[in-house]
C-alpha cells in the first residue's frame, strides 16, 4: 500500500503564549521533527502544512500553508492534499498527523497493518485513545475517500471546520492506541507531563 502523509503544524499555540508548539523539544528533538520522522517512516512523501520550518528538509518533505493562515485543521488538510502527487503517481492512502503527539510513532505501523488488511468497504484506520475517543489527526485514510469527503465543502466552508465534521461520512476502523500514545501538547501543563521543553529563544519560529 503506497502511503503519503500530511502533518498539520499551523496552529496559533495560544495556550503556550504563542511559543510555536512545533519548536518544543522532547529528547533533543523538536515536536515537528519527531512528527515528520514518524510519518516518513511509513510514507513516501510528507507534506508539512504550517509556517516555514528550516529544521526539516529532504526531497520527500514538502511545505505548504493553509489559506488564510490559522484557518483550522480541515483547511490545512485540504491544502496538504492538494500538494500531494495526483494521477498515476497518487498514493492509495494518506496518513494525517498532528505535530504535537510526541509518542505517536509506535502507533503508525498498527494503523498501516489495520488498513492494509481491511476490506475495501473500510475508508481508513483511526486511532482510538484509552478514553474511547477517536483521534482524526492520528489516522490513516484511503486517499480517494478522504479527498471526496473534504470536497463536500467549499474553501470558505473549510475555514474553522472540525476534522470530526469532515470525516463524518467515512467508514473508519478504530485501532486502539496504547496509553499516552495519542496525548498531545496544548498547554504548558501538557508539555511538562510529556517531557517537552521550550527551545532557546533564537530557535523559536515566527508565528505570524
Amino acid at each position: 500500500m503506497l502511503i503519503d502523509a500530511v502533518v498539520l503544524a499551523g496552529g496559533r499555540s495560544s495556550r503556550l503564549g504563542s511559543v510555536p508548539k512545533t519548536s518544543l523539544v522532547v529528547d533533543n528533538t523538536s515536536l515537528l521533527e519527531k512528527a515528520v520522522v514518524a510519518a516518513s517512516g511509513v510514507s513516501r512523501d510528507c507534506v508539512v502544512v504550517g509556517p516555514a520550518a528550516p529544521e526539516i528538509s529532504g526531497s520527500r518533505i514538502l511545505l505548504t500553508r493553509e489559506e488564510p493562515p490559522f484557518s483550522g485543521p480541515a483547511a490545512a488538510l485540504m491544502a496538504g492534499l492538494r500538494k500531494l502527487r495526483a494521477g498515476s503517481n497518487a498514493s492509495e492512502a494518506v496518513l494525517v498527523l498532528a505535530c504535537d503527539m510526541p509518542g505517536i510513532a509506535g502507533q503508525l505501523p498498527m494503523l498501516v497493518t489495520a488498513l492494509d488488511s481491511a476490506s475495501s468497504a473500510i475508508d481508513g484506520a483511526i486511532s482510538l485513545d484509552t478514553h474511547g475517543f477517536r483521534q482524526p489527526l492520528a489516522a490513516l485514510y484511503r486517499k480517494y475517500e478522504l479527498t471526496h469527503a473534504a470536497s463536500r465543502f467549499s474553501d470558505h466552508e473549510l475555514i474553522g471546520l472540525s476534522m470530526r465534521a469532515l470525516i463524518e461520512p467515512l467508514n473508519l476502523l478504530a485501532v486502539p492506541a496504547p496509553h499516552g500514545v495519542t496525548d498531545d501538547i496544548d498547554s504548558w501543563e501538557d508539555a511538562a507531563r510529556l517531557g517537552a521543553t521550550e527551545p532557546p529563544r533564537e530557535a523559536q519560529g515566527d508565528t505570524r
